[in-house]
Order: C-alpha cells, then structure tokens, then sequence
C-alpha cells in the first residue's frame, strides 16, 4: 500500500490531476516527470486520466479519485475523451495551446505571496474549446503557452513559473465582456444542470460544435471571407449559432433559408452556401452525436432546395425531386421561364412575380405539380431543340446519325418537332450520380471533346452511358444540357477495347533499322518489301503496318550499312570504302533514293571478299 506524502498540496476546486500531481512535485521540490517516475506513476497516464494511475496518486495524497477525476479528461482510445461525463474529441479537449483566466491565476498567486506561483493552478474547464470565457471574472481566456511535446505541455507548475510575472503585473489581461446566454448555458452543461435550451438533448460538445459551424456560416453573410476572425473572436461563431439554435429547428430553418436567398445563386449549390457548416457535417462529423444535425439540414435542403437526379446532397446522390422552382421546371421544358410561370399561377402553384420570389427560388411542390407540367407543350423546332439542351449543330446532327433524338412529330403536315423534356429526362437519367465538378481538370471533358480526341462518334459515349458502363460520370456545375455531362478520357478509351494493331508502324520500323520514314514509306509503296493492312488502334483508320513476316522479308533481301557494320565486325566508316572497292551501290531503283540500304546478294560478296583478306596463307616448312 502506498503511504502518503508528508508535502502534499490540497486538490483545488476544478483542478486537473496533472495540474494537481504537477503541484505536488513542485512542492517536493523535484521536476514532475521524476517525480511520477519516482511514485511508481506515468505522467503521461495521469495525463489521460488513466484509472490506475489515478488511484495511486490519490493514495499518495490521501485523497478520494474522485476528485482527480470530476475535471480531468479521461481518454479511452482513438482519439476519444469524456470530460464531465460529455464525449469529446480530442481536439476539444487537448489542443497545443493551453488558455486560462490570468484573473484566477493572479488570485491563486496572492494567496502567497512569498511565492512566485503561489497557488496557481489549471482548471480542467479551462481545456474544452467551447468555453472562451471566465463567467465569474467575465474575462476572456487567453493563451497561457503552447507545446507540441504533451509531458511538457502539461507539466504546469513549471509553465506557470515561466508566466508568473506576466501574471502578478496583468500583462495578460485583456478587455471585459459580460457572459453571454451562450456562456452561461455552457457554464450549466458542465455543471450537470439543465437549462430551457433546445439544444440540451443533444451531446454537449456535438451541440457547441453544431453552433459555431452555422455561427461561422451566418457571419460569413455579413463579413468578407478575407476578414477572418482571430482566435480571440472565435467566440462570435459559437455565440452567434447559439442565438438561432437555442431556440429550435424551427429558427434555425429559417436562419438556414436567409442564407440560401442571400448568397449567391441557387446553382451555387449549399455546399458553396452553408460553407463549413455543409462540409463538416457532409463529410467529416460522422458519428451519431452527429447524426441530429445532419438529418436537419439534409431535410431543410430537401425540402428548400430546387435538387433533382443528378445533384448531390451531403455526399449521396439525390434519386428524387421533391420541388421545383420556376427555373428548373423551365429548364427541363425547354420553355421561356416567364411564360410557364404564367401558366404556374393560373393552376395555384406558384405566385405572381409580382407578390413571390425569385424565379430561382419561387418553390412548388414536384409531385402535384407534375400532372400540370405533362400537360404543357414541350415540343420544339430543331435549332430551339439545340439551343434548350447546349448541343451545337453539329453534334445533333451527329447524334441524328445513330438514332438519337429521334422527333416527337415528323408528319407531312408539320415540320419536324422534338420533346424537350423527354431529351432532359434522358440526360438527368445518365447523370444520376453523377460527381460535382466545377472546373474539369486531369482528363475530364465533355462528350464533344472526347469524342473528338478518341476521333469516334458522340454516340458511342452516349451507348456506354446508356448502358451503365462508364464507371465515371461528372456533372460540370456551371453548364447545363448535353455541355453537362462530363466522362474521362482514359475510361472511354478502355472502353473502346479497340484491337492491337497487326504490326508495328513504318515510322517505328524505320528508326529500328536505321532508314529514314520517307525511305521506308516509299519501299512499302513500291513494293520492294510486303506489309500487311490493318486499322490504327485508337483512331481506326485503315493504315499499313509491318508484321513479323514483313519483317523477315525485309531482311532477307536488304541489308543496310548500320547492319552490314554488324554483322561484319566493322565501323561503318571502314566499310563504306570497302563496298567502293567492290563496286557495290546502294539500291536504288529508277534512281529512288532509299539511303545507305543495300541488296543482300550484292553486300554478300563484299562479306566474301573481307572474310578471304582476313585469312592469313600458310607458312612453308622450313628445311634444314
């Protein structure tokens, strides 16, 4: 059993047990992490609020665990803490920098005054980020230091005894604020005591964070993103979500509604409006303490938001339209938005320009409109067709050609006419979920584009599309139509599955044997050497190429310098004098310049010649 110090300090009120065994060391007279290593304890346990450790050090200071318990961050794994009974992550809880109330501190000095750090020590509330205030000196907290390496951080009577004088001579202070309802209501949560707020349901730290993230979005309305706030007025984000989330889902839907119709477009899309706000509880906050707020604001986009087949809403694919502003109905009618909002208020949908919205945001109800806009004349000419769905001529002609859109009315009495809605359909219908891009980088592009580049028709892509078998479908944000739709490039090649080519290209044979391409291409054309038709693989367009047995035939009659060098162990400066001497030429037939090649009869008797020299004769006997 482990006996209690003789020198121990007394466990304060909200103190932490780093705080508290780091005092106790500082009494004893010995630094902390020699001091725990010489009690048999880990500070980087009593850290983590380990239980084990806890114990032994209560045993050491005849005290109950409790106590080092109520205000110290207990870690159970993957980053995770509780702190008074709240789940936290560690970033609310263990940040680098350590904060405090230098008012606190300055009282916790002059209690004795004979020392430097007196009784100065860290309140655990102190180390959760949502609280930037001290309510019973109403001053703000501010940075005491920072320390990557946690043993060091946390050793706090030495880091105290570092700022004792900045402390004692109020160089730490900072401006007053009164407690807000905000503080105040952070203040009872960590105290165990409930409040009339709506947000008490809900994990504390999930519920503060929820509050900063809209309070961040909220202000962002009202100040330029340029302006950033200091860590010192990171409190108005929290302050300011509080405001409208305290008061329930109701006010924070209407806080959410006046940012959607005061940013920007609607085709901006929430992620662009609700900023961080979107992209945390989308993408990074996960878990279920979470899961409260997500579904809010997945279900106030929903039920605000003109989304259909094809858009994306927090990571997942929107499968189902549920509203329709004048705009988007418009769009896929392929009708002047003023004339369908015309007809829109005539069956009760919508109101008048006059008295509602914003054609972008005049909202109505998909489904019990739908039997309305089917009744609704779509049909088109053939260059308005072109023009509603961002096709050039070009392309629909294109198309045309393979069957696609085909016209709705193609009679004798009436010119041609095609459905717009019908061709919308089809490309939402494809899009759907589709990825977001609004800018395409890498190898996206259009169909246009990749069509152009793969030199194959519009139509093959539309096929695979159609078929389901482009893993990789984009929606370019900021067109619409037929220009929306984004593949890649790489994908559709492999898709084509285009056959190898039966050879090797004449330009490719003639830098293997040394000929110049024209050379090459001209033996081929005359004649003097076979090759073998094929297509080019990715254009397929009908070209020559050598096979291997186009190849050995080539070889077999012809030999050039570079390879007669070779073969005869020979520079090819030294045998060019020599197939001089042997009369041998080039070929060239009809005086066709083909280079340094030669027939093999004609540089087979220069080889016959060259082996003869360089056999020595035979030596006679001498006699004696």
């Amino acid at each position: 059993m482990t006996t209690p110090l003789a020198l121990m300090p007394a466990i304060k009120d909200r103190e932490t047990a780093f705080s508290y065994v780091s005092r106790m060391a500082a009494m004893n007279g010995v630094d902390t992490a020699g001091f725990c290593t010489d009690m048999g304890l880990s500070l980087t346990k009593i850290i983590n609020g380990v239980p084990e450790d806890l114990m032994k050090l209560a045993a050491l200071c005849d005290s109950d665990v409790e106590d080092l318990k109520r205000w110290t961050p207990l870690y159970f794994g993957n980053r995770a803490h509780t702190f008074r009974g709240h789940r936290v992550h560690a970033k609310a809880i263990k940040d680098t920098t350590v904060r405090g109330c230098p008012v606190c501190l300055r009282e916790d000095a002059e209690a004795s005054p004979d020392n430097d750090t007196g009784e100065m020590y860290i309140r655990g509330h102190w180390l959760f980020r949502p609280v930037s205030l001290c309510v019973k000196h109403h001053h703000p907290l501010v940075p005491l230091w920072s320390e990557r390496q946690v043993t060091l951080r946390y050793d706090s009577a030495s880091r105290l005894a570092e700022i004792a004088q900045d402390v004692r001579s109020e160089k730490l202070d900072t401006k007053l604020r009164e407690p807000r309802e905000y503080d105040q209501w952070i203040e009872a949560r960590l105290l165990d005591q409930r409040t009339s707020s709506w947000l008490d349901q809900f994990e504390l730290y999930a519920a503060a964070h929820f509050c900063e993230l809209l309070g961040r979005a909220i202000l962002a309305f009202w100040h330029p993103k340029s302006n950033k706030f200091t860590p010192e007025k990171d409190w108005l984000s929290f302050d300011m979500g509080f405001h409208f989330a305290n008061k329930g889902e109701d006010r924070i839907r209407t806080a959410l509604t006046e940012l959607q119709t005061g940013i920007g477009e609607p085709t901006d899309g929430p992620k662009k409006k609700f900023g961080a706000l979107y992209d945390r509880l989308a993408f990074d906050l996960k878990g279920e303490e979470y899961a409260p707020f997500r579904k809010l604001l997945r279900d106030h986009i929903t039920a605000t938001w003109p989304l259909g087949p094809g858009d994306d809403l927090m990571g997942e694919p929107v499968l189902e339209r549920r509203v329709h502003s004048v705009r988007t109905a418009a769009r896929e009618l392929g009708m002047d938005p003023r004339r369908l909002r015309k007809l829109l208020v005539d069956v009760d949908l919508v109101r008048p320009i006059e008295t509602g919205k914003d054609d972008q945001w005049e909202l109505f109800d998909a489904k019990k409109a739908q039997p309305h806009l089917d009744r609704l004349n779509t049909l088109v000419s053939a260059k308005d067709f072109q023009s509603a769905l961002n096709m050039s001529r070009n392309q629909f002609e294109l198309l045309r050609e393979e069957d696609y859109f085909a016209p709705a009315v193609d009679n004798g009495d009436h010119k041609p006419l095609w459905d717009v809605r019908a061709a919308h359909k089809f490309f939402e219908k494809l899009l759907t979920g589709a990825e977001p891009i609004y800018v395409p980088m890498h190898n996206w592009g259009d169909l246009p584009k990749i069509a152009q580049s793969l030199q194959i028709s519009p139509g093959t892509i539309l096929s695979f599309l159609e078929r389901g078998k482009v893993q990789r479908v984009g929606r370019h944000m900021t067109r619409e139509g037929y220009r929306a739709i984004l593949v890649t490039h790489d994908e559709i090649e492999r898709l084509l599955n285009r056959p190898d080519a039966p050879g090797i290209s004449i330009e490719l044979f003639a830098r293997q044997c040394g000929l110049k391409p024209s050379a090459a291409m001209r033996l081929v054309r005359e004649a003097h050497i076979p090759s073998t038709e094929g297509r080019h693989p990715k254009s397929g367009v009908p070209q020559r190429f050598l096979a291997p047995a186009d190849i050995a035939a080539f070889h077999d009659r012809f030999v050039t310098l570079r390879g007669l060098a070779v073969e005869l162990g020979l520079s090819w400066q030294a045998l060019r004098p020599k197939l001089a001497d042997a009369g041998v030429e080039p070929f060239s037939p009809d005086g066709q310049d083909y280079g340094a090649l030669f027939e093999r009869g004609a540089a087979n008797a220069v080889q016959l010649s060259t082996s003869a020299k360089e056999v020595p004769p035979k030596k006679k006997d001498d006699k004696t």
